[in-house]
């Protein structure tokens, strides 16, 4: 299995190496963007993903939101993704941060790229991504298994969606015979776009696809490679914050039927730090607020007070402001976890 980057165009600053050094692997060695500053008493860090991504659109959404409405001040930081994320918060970096559902497992119980447990709560959730392997429609990739033996660009090491995509492609038996090409979101995108890459990961947000997947079709026609059920299944078993999902016709005109694909969600994590006073306001500031945050894109559609507590995940704890905010809503879920004060 062959691993290279799609730029290396990278600043390198040794705060976030040595938040970094938690992680292990390929992840270790990236060569990361500008330091985080230490908190000041009214400033909340959010940690949010690559320039461009949905992920750093909705951070930057809420936390402008945040900012509004709230004494306490929110300052927004590009990373690497959402395994990073956990990293800064553990580090004492990050108050608030972008996660997905497929990230808690490995944080809290430190599997890999974590060298040990990570504690955290949720918070609320907000979004929801189908995530499938797409490639030029006239590629002689038909069945993810033809991946073997062919390039696929993927995030960062440090991303969950990369992670996920290796646990993915693990359970399909080709994990070892790809090679990987790195690099941010539009970087990869470039590099499969000028036929560099092979394949690429897509990202459907709330079933609509990417704008770079858009512009992409401006001049090509794309494919989507479908995942058998079985898979699906079997990664669901090692991870329960990965579900079938489905991509239609209706979400994208290039299909002509509906797949099976890996979905997962977003939801705002916190580190253990944040009280459950603070947990309760910028909850409730978000959610209360719902329909300013979705003005904001497409990427903030799923914000909304029903699913924010529907999609949590229950075997991991809730910030005691957050359950407090969906108690007195009445949308409380009695299987959810609240975390110790």
């Amino acid at each position: 299995m062959n691993e290279t980057f799609a730029s290396s165009n990278r600043r390198s600053v040794s705060s976030r190496r040595q938040v970094m050094a938690g992680l292990v692997g390929a992840a270790g060695a990236l060569a990361l963007g500008p330091g985080i500053a230490r908190a000041q008493p009214n400033n909340l860090r959010w940690g949010s993903a690559s320039l461009g991504s949905s992920g750093y659109v909705i951070l930057e959404a809420m936390s402008n939101v945040c900012n509004k409405y709230m004494d306490q001040k929110s300052s927004v930081f590009a990373t690497t993704g959402t395994l990073e994320n956990f990293a800064l918060m553990d580090a004492e970096d990050l108050e608030f941060c972008h996660t997905t559902s497929f990230d808690w497992q490995l944080a809290h119980e430190g599997q890999k790229p974590f060298k040990a447990p990570i504690k955290a709560n949720q918070m609320f959730a907000y979004i929801r991504w189908l995530i499938p392997p797409l490639v030029n429609a006239d590629s002689d990739i038909h069945t993810v298994a033809d991946l073997a033996g062919h390039s696929f660009g993927a995030a960062t090491p440090a991303a969950g969606s990369t992670q996920m995509a290796k646990l993915m492609l693990h359970e399909a038996g080709v994990l070892d015979q790809i090679d990987w090409v790195y690099g941010g979101l539009g970087e990869v995108y470039e590099s499969f776009s000028v036929g560099n890459t092979d394949s690429v990961y897509g990202v459907f947000t709330n079933g609509t696809p990417l704008n770079l997947i858009t512009q992409m079709e401006l001049t090509r026609k794309l494919r989507a490679l479908e995942y058998s059920e079985e898979v699906l299944k079997k990664v669901n078993a090692r991870n329960p914050g990965i579900v079938i999902g489905e991509l239609t016709p209706e979400n994208w005109p290039a299909l002509d039927r509906p797949i099976r694909t890996p979905k997962i969600t977003g939801i705002l994590g916190s580190d253990d730090r944040v009280t459950p006073e603070i947990g309760y306001e910028v909850t409730k500031t978000i959610l209360d607020n719902a329909e300013e945050v979705r003005s904001f894109g497409v990427p903030l559609a799923g914000v909304n007070p029903e699913d924010a507590v529907l999609n949590l995940l229950p075997s991991f704890p809730v910030n005691a402001g957050a359950a407090q905010y969906f108690k007195e809503q009445g949308t409380w879920r009695e299987e959810l976890i609240i975390a110790e004060v």
